[in-house]
């Protein structure tokens, strides 16, 4: 059955187009620096509006939107192909980035920040559904390395030349300044497809045993708009907390009521009984990945805010995570790490959980050394490198071939969900908050992003024997 699909994908999985990564790597240059020239930005973005307290919605609409998009992109990546999720994705996000930057208002930048998630989102499952049907096992997991490298320069030069840009002439450039790179990506990416052969969906695998039953059907679009609906409706009430009435406590209602119906239609099987394999997979993504954006999100917020620091070194430290994580994805593809997939998926996360307890005590104790909360930063992004990494692999591993599309859009929708809700979650302490000492604000952020954390362990747990591939340890593929 392997080698019927191997034939299927042709020569492009054991001989891939040197443009064609090139093309994909620069894709990932361009989503890296959007996320780090954000982050960088945003607090002096809010601070010009005079609107702190829709801070945490910069990042969570971003994800929101992003979650519609990725179900949509992955069931045409299945359909239809990854062309075409990849153009309308990077032309989406282009015009993001473009109204971003001549955004009038905060709200119509939270709205071009929709539109860069939506963008984003479409072009995230396309990028990982292209290097699951382009490439072998083995250079995915390179790849997955690349791509954590691609992240480390953005890290490094990222939030300086933003914070830089920032101060100098102004944040409209933040987002502007990436367009070029986005362009690049595209017109390579354009040139090099044309001698790649790939699936052309779902119908490329009808001649293999496809499994049957629920999470053999595409991810209903319904959901994915219920759901990010939902986590919309719990930060709304959320902000609200502090002025409670029969409205805001009906919203959050709606809104709890909305993900525990979307999420099994958007999640393998078995999502809430952590049953092993994928269903355990996704609640780890997304309670790591909620856990460590919501820190990093206000990470800046403490440096200057409480710590005192200039925008410009404050920037500096955003470096220190990325570094470590490409370290961690490094390290999570050498033969020489004798360990299962699942077992550096759990590793990650117990890392990353110590990483931010320490960022917690340092930011809730009066007078703790900062060095605590760069080495808990610098851990959380280790952790995050095995964890992004490996999920990602994973999911590839157990995801049979017809079903790609589906199951790396579920891995994504839980990312977005997780991101968008914790972080969510944690802004409506921050804002209910505010006024009181910066030890309680900032201290009620961390509690949510450690509970997060800690919980995904639990999930990690669950996951059962994955195989990895380069180690050559774990049980074979039952296909």
């Amino acid at each position: 059955m392997t080698n019927a699909i191997e034939s299927r994908t042709g020569e492009s999985r054991t001989r891939p187009n040197r443009g064609l990564i090139v093309a994909i790597l620069v894709g990932v240059l361009a989503i890296a620096f959007e996320a780090y020239g954000t982050a960088t930005a945003m607090p002096a973005v809010a601070g010009q509006f005079h609107r702190l307290d829709l801070y945490d919605w910069a990042f969570t609409i971003f994800t929101i939107a992003q979650v519609f998009a990725i179900v949509i992109g992955g069931r045409m990546a299945d359909r239809t192909g990854v062309v075409v999720p990849l153009v309308a994705g990077s032309v989406i996000f282009g015009i993001g980035l473009l109204g971003a930057g001549a955004s009038p208002s905060m709200h119509f930048l939270l709205a071009m920040r929709g539109v860069q998630g939506f963008g984003g989102g479409a072009l995230n499952v396309a990028l990982m559904v292209l290097v699951a049907q382009a490439f072998g096992e083995e250079q995915r997991q390179r790849l997955m390395t690349a791509f954590s490298f691609c992240w480390v320069l953005p890290s490094f030069a990222g939030p300086p030349i933003a914070a830089a840009i920032t101060e100098k002439l102004s944040w409209h450039w933040v987002f502007w300044g990436l367009l070029p790179i986005l362009v690049a990506a595209v017109v390579l990416g354009a040139i090099s497809l044309r001698r790649v052969e790939l699936p052309h969906g779902a119908a490329s695998f009808d001649d293999l045993d496809a499994p049957r039953g629920p999470d053999s059907r595409p991810v209903p679009i319904w959901a994915a708009g219920v759901g990010a609906g939902g986590a919309a409706l719990l930060q709304w009430a959320g902000h609200r907390v502090d002025r409670i009435d029969w409205i805001v406590i009906t919203v959050a209602v709606v809104g709890i009521a909305a993900l525990v119906v979307a999420l099994p239609a958007l999640m393998p099987t078995g999502f809430f009984r952590l049953r092993p394999g994928l269903a355990s997979v996704m609640p780890v993504r997304g309670l790591q990945s909620g856990a460590f954006m919501a820190s990093e999100s206000y990470l800046l917020l403490v440096l200057t805010q409480s710590r005192g620091f200039s925008l410009q070194h404050a920037s500096y430290l955003l470096c220190l995570s990325a570094a470590t994580w490409c370290l961690a994805s490094w390290i999570q593809a050498q033969p020489w790490l004798r360990l299962r997939r699942d077992q550096i998926i759990a590793l990650g996360a117990v890392i990353n959980t110590a990483g931010l307890g320490a960022m917690l005590a340092c930011v809730a104790i009066e007078g703790s050394p900062l060095v605590i909360l760069i080495v808990g930063y610098a851990l959380g992004g280790f952790g995050m490198g095995l964890v992004v990494a490996s999920t990602s692999l994973a999911v590839m591993t157990l995801s049979h071939p017809a079903q790609l599309g589906r199951s790396t859009s579920s891995l994504q929708v839980a990312e977005g969900m997780g991101n968008s809700v914790i972080v969510g979650i944690a802004g409506s302490f921050y804002a209910a908050l505010m006024g009181h000492s910066w030890q309680l604000v900032f201290g009620s952020v961390f509690v949510v992003a450690v509970t997060c954390s800690a919980a995904s362990i639990i999930s990690a747990l669950r996951i059962g024997p994955v195989r990895n591939d380069v180690a050559g340890v774990g049980p074979q593929k039952s296909w």
